[in-house]
């Protein structure tokens, strides 16, 4: 046998290949809810890093956070488990407050258990609605494109825990 025979990553050099001849994209419209804990018990939201003009920035410039949010169907932290929300955020304006965005939604059961769709964005905070890309997938996800439309659905002043809704609109194949 050739070493191209023996490689794990067999299935998906035949399904590449065969994406001129056999695939069309498909489109799909996802919602979900993230629950953002940044204090308390279940806290899902740390801050991993600081630059020396934090602390003097009127826009926190250059403080960098790592997530792993809970995705559920609804608002509800007790509605349905979908899966998790898993990256970076940091703020990255000098002038106004806004986070550059780098994360992963994880699905965990159902026909997308394992898949993954890539983020990246920048998210200014003032803005009712922000709109990032999808710029991949894997597993079912695989060549994932598109845009993420997100809001803050509601927030908790005292604790400054959110809950954000997503709306993703993309192709994959």
């Amino acid at each position: 046998m050739g070493v191209l025979s023996q490689s794990p990553l067999l299935p998906v050099d035949i399904w590449f290949r065969r994406l001129n001849t056999l695939a069309l994209p498909k489109t799909l419209i996802l919602r979900f809810y993230a629950q953002d804990i940044v204090t308390g018990p279940g806290q899902t939201s740390y801050e991993i890093a600081r630059s020396n003009i934090t602390a003097m920035s009127p826009t926190s410039f250059g403080q960098l956070y790592m997530v792993d949010n809970q995705l559920n169907t609804g608002p509800d932290p007790n509605s349905p488990r979908v899966g998790r929300r898993q990256g970076l955020a940091g703020f990255s304006d000098l002038n106004e407050p806004a986070l550059y965005l780098s994360f992963i939604f994880v699905f965990q059961g159902g026909l997308y258990n394992g898949s993954t769709i890539s983020v990246v964005g920048r998210s200014r905070i003032a803005d009712n609605e922000r709109e990032l890309s999808i710029v991949g997938g894997t597993g079912v996800f695989r060549l994932a494109r598109g845009i993420v439309i997100y809001s803050t659905y509601s927030r908790n002043s005292t604790t400054g825990n959110s809950v954000f809704k997503y709306t993703l609109y993309f192709t994959y194949y």
